[in-house]
């Protein structure tokens, strides 16, 4: 009776984690990887360390424009935008089913109205934010710029190949 239990909730946690495996690989297509992100983080340490350097000596180094973020691709936004109003509308809408369900658990419980509001509205202004963004594409105003720059709405920068980095001088293939 026990293994009548155990074997098919094994099993559905098994296809819950190869889904979620499946949407992850999907998401790091989408978003960097970690050597975008290494190779970022070692050209802003070389901008911190120059800009120490300077300031102890009596100068000042113009920030870089590596250490901001640039827009991503507008179908990246979109994709991004449609899957956040998609995922608001499916806890809007299950939130409101598990409401009205009079032999659910959560059966007229305002919890389910608080969550579903809660979660559809963060989502949907989160979904309308980057619609906006794949719209304007890189004409972005100042304050959507600014957003875009600092937030992980943007694409790290990293330097182009022909600047040496400290990973390719340590590897000997310095140009």
């Amino acid at each position: 009776m026990v293994l009548a239990v155990f074997f098919p909730s094994l099993m559905g946690v098994g296809i819950i984690a190869s889904g979620a495996v499946l949407v992850s690989d999907a998401l790091r297509r989408l978003f960097p990887n970690r050597g975008r992100r290494r190779r970022h983080r070692v050209a802003v340490g070389a901008y911190g360390v120059v800009a120490l350097a300077a300031a102890a000596a009596g100068q000042d180094v113009q920030r870089s424009g590596l250490l901001d973020r640039v827009p991503r691709r507008r179908a990246a936004y979109a994709l991004l935008a449609v899957s956040a109003a998609g995922t608001a509308t499916l806890i809007a809408a299950a939130c409101a089913a598990a409401y009205a369900d009079p032999l659910g658990l959560f059966y007229r419980s305002p919890w389910m109205i608080g969550i579903g509001t809660g979660f559809g509205a963060a989502l949907g202004v989160l979904a309308l934010l980057l619609a906006v963004l794949s719209a304007l594409g890189r004409r972005l105003p100042a304050p959507m710029a600014r957003l875009v720059a600092t937030t992980s709405l943007g694409r790290l920068q990293i330097p182009p190949e022909a600047v040496p980095t400290i990973e390719r001088t340590r590897r000997g293939s310095e140009p």
